[in-house]
């Protein structure tokens, strides 16, 4: 078949004139890679943003509600007294929902005898530790007991620990919160910073019972987590609650939230937001790249069939047609294209597979590289081999020969 003929003759021009092949594969090698390795970046980070927030204990089925109006943790408006205990009782009764942890939060100073430092004091209940999988590593976590009495028990974060006792051990120790005395009963494991800057490490846990009596003097909640039975109910259990709490704080149809979720997505993509823009920028560079390598492959070509054009003549002495050297140079825009795809995306992989093994960037590969780039490749061999391809064609087989 012609086609098969027109494929093996771009075949052979292209393994006769590797000079050219290497200077048009080369702007698409460079493009290619770097699209390889932005997009392991991505998706490396992403991997790591996510296994950071499950070891913090927000899995796929879990989220927060947040008391006041506003997007993430950036409150923008409305009550934040809106969430009451008896908002957790109706989530609560549920029957999607396994768990619910309410919280109190307020931004405290503590002091152990000359040492003093601000931390999160969260009031919780016991089953804070279950849903967070937090471990302790000294001590114990309070228990339904203490909830019971109120009592003035504290779980110190590392970080407020080291501030208050250095390398000293904390437990049973008596410090101030406030201008209220808590005896220290429990030592959390560290977790350490995460990419954005964040230490989970800088909290406290006391009793909720004792931070509304003994504390804060409050009955209203700063949050709430959720934990439902299945990831794939987290949709519909959030827009159940919705509906509860809109009822439960008598809000017109017409009035906004008081209230708002915080979801592992959300998340995700509000510590991802700087890399992404970092990242939108990089693709659009190696874009730059893939079109200014299209436009080397359009010029040489152009300049290949000058010193082509008796090859061009025989061919169409011989019975070739207009078409069949169109497919040729199409052809052979295409493989070229192709080829240095293939050796870019090689490249790109090896290169992430070594900020990974090194621990330089976080990096992870997928399938998505590969369809970049025969889909990139594809497209560039096309669009910058069509003029070089017509102007061939147009040679008549007396010119090319003479």
């Amino acid at each position: 078949m012609r086609i098969f003929r027109n494929l093996k003759q771009a075949l052979r021009g292209v393994a006769l004139n590797k000079g050219n092949t290497f200077l048009m594969t080369l702007g698409i090698i460079v493009g290619i890679g770097s699209l390889t390795v932005i997009v392991a970046i991505g998706e490396g980070t992403k991997a790591k943003v996510l296994d950071r927030i499950a070891n913090l204990g927000f899995g796929p089925d879990s989220f927060s509600v947040y008391a006041g109006s506003g997007r993430l943790f950036f409150r923008s408006g409305g009550r934040t007294t809106s969430l009451t205990l008896e908002d957790v009782d109706d989530i609560r009764a549920l029957p999607t929902v396994r768990l619910v942890i309410p919280r109190q939060r307020k931004r405290m100073r503590i002091i152990y005898k000359k040492e003093f430092t601000t931390t999160r004091v969260y009031g919780v209940t016991p089953e804070w530790q279950i849903a967070r999988n937090w471990d302790i590593t000294d001590g114990i976590f309070f228990s339904d007991r203490h909830m019971e009495r109120k009592r003035r028990v504290i779980v110190l974060g590392s970080t407020p620990a080291k501030k208050l006792f250095g390398d000293k051990d904390p437990i049973d120790k008596m410090i101030r919160v406030g201008n209220v005395f808590f005896r220290v009963i429990g030592l959390l494991e560290e977790k350490g910073l995460t990419e954005s800057g964040y230490d989970p490490d800088d909290r406290s846990l006391i009793p909720l019972t004792t931070s509304m009596s003994r504390l804060t003097h409050q009955t209203y909640l700063h949050s709430a987590k959720v934990m439902v039975m299945n990831p794939s109910l987290v949709e519909n259990t959030m827009e159940d609650i919705r509906q509860i709490l809109r009822e439960n704080h008598n809000l017109s149809p017409l009035a906004d939230d008081d209230f708002r979720y915080v979801t592992p997505e959300g998340i995700m993509q509000w510590v991802t937001e700087s890399a992404q823009a970092m990242n939108r920028m990089l693709i659009l560079i190696s874009t730059v790249s893939l079109l200014v390598g299209g436009i080397v492959i359009m010029n040489i070509l152009l300049v290949s069939i000058r010193e082509r054009v008796h090859e061009i003549g025989i061919r169409r002495c011989f019975g070739a047609r207009r078409s069949d050297i169109t497919q040729q140079f199409l052809f052979e825009s295409v493989f070229v294209s192709l080829l240095g795809g293939i050796l870019g995306t090689l490249i790109g992989l090896t290169l992430s597979i070594i900020f990974q093994r090194f621990d330089i960037l976080p990096t992870k590969i997928t399938w998505e590289p590969f369809a970049l780039a025969f889909v990139f490749s594809t497209v560039i061999g096309l669009v910058f081999g069509i003029q070089p391809a017509r102007k061939a064609a147009m040679l008549s087989p007396e010119e090319a020969l003479r």
